[in-house]
């Protein structure tokens, strides 16, 4: 692992279909600090037999660990200590750690769907000697929004088991309210969460007709509302995994509601009303 700190940021990114593309655009932000932490650690492991599968018997297994992060060390010289538990929890599924090092050192011996107690015999190697059962897990955390009002940080996780059918991935948003000093949470910007999903709901019948499909081919008991959601400009959109809505292969699904459906629905706390009122 190693840390670049930087305390002038450049540029924006942007999501498409599995990975981030950056902006060719840049653009410093005054008033953030960043560390870039780059990881890419590859161990030779032992895992239990009962996991094990006849492909891998003579090859074993190896874990690869790699992460890309965009670090928030410090925002107008106060250190975004809610920011940053925000980020690890999401990232790092890591409610425990109280900083970024910690994190780092669980992760780095563990892998995906397996428990520490569950991997054995670390052998520190490199790609061209790992074992051939690789078992991935890959974190990137990056800047997608910065402004006067609020910094959006994009996560993006994959990971994937040697034997499984295919891999997993997600995309979440952590949103930091620069002026306010909190992460905007669900709970600070809805006031009716049965409103919101029949809201979601019907945006999303909405989108899938225009593209002649129907809403009850999904078969869905009741609409999700996700944890996932991010704000641009006056628009709040909502992201959704692979399964959550639609199939593994149609991909992570997005659904968009308007300030004004919002407002008009009744939905939105006082926090969100200035918030959205003040960007739009």
């Amino acid at each position: 692992m190693y840390r670049i700190k930087s305390y002038t940021l450049l540029g924006f990114a942007a999501f498409s279909l599995l990975v981030f593309i950056g902006c060719s655009s840049q653009k410093s932000v005054n008033g953030l600090s960043i560390e870039h932490i780059n990881i890419d650690k590859y161990y030779n492991v032992d895992i239990p037999d009962s996991l094990k599968s006849p492909l891998f018997e003579e090859e074993g297994y190896s874990l690869h660990n790699t992460a890309k992060i965009v670090w928030p060390t410090s925002i107008d010289g106060t250190t975004p200590t809610d920011l940053q538990k925000e980020i690890l929890r999401i990232a790092f599924n890591d409610t425990i750690s109280e900083n970024l090092d910690q994190s780092i050192k669980n992760f780095e011996k563990t892998g995906y769907g397996l428990e520490a107690e569950q991997l054995s015999n670390f052998v520190e190697t490199d790609s061209t000697h790992a074992n051939i059962g690789e078992i991935l897990q890959s974190i990137s955390v990056k800047l997608e929004q910065a402004d006067n009002k609020l910094y959006t940080f994009g996560i993006f996780i994959q990971n994937n088991f040697p034997s499984a059918a295919h891999g997993i991935y997600s995309y979440w948003h952590a949103t930091y309210d620069r002026l306010e000093k909190k992460v905007v949470t669900l709970e600070s910007l809805f006031s009716d969460k049965d409103k919101l999903r029949l809201l979601l709901e019907n945006q999303r019948k909405k989108d899938l007709k225009k593209t002649g499909r129907s809403y009850d081919e999904y078969m869905i008991e009741e609409f999700p509302i996700s944890e996932s959601f991010c704000i641009e400009g006056s628009n709040i959109s909502f992201t959704y995994q692979p399964y959550e809505i639609a199939s593994y292969a149609e991909g992570i699904q997005t659904v968009s509601l308007s300030f004004y459906e919002m407002n008009e629905a009744g939905v939105l706390t006082q926090y969100a009303k200035k918030l959205l009122a003040d960007i739009f």
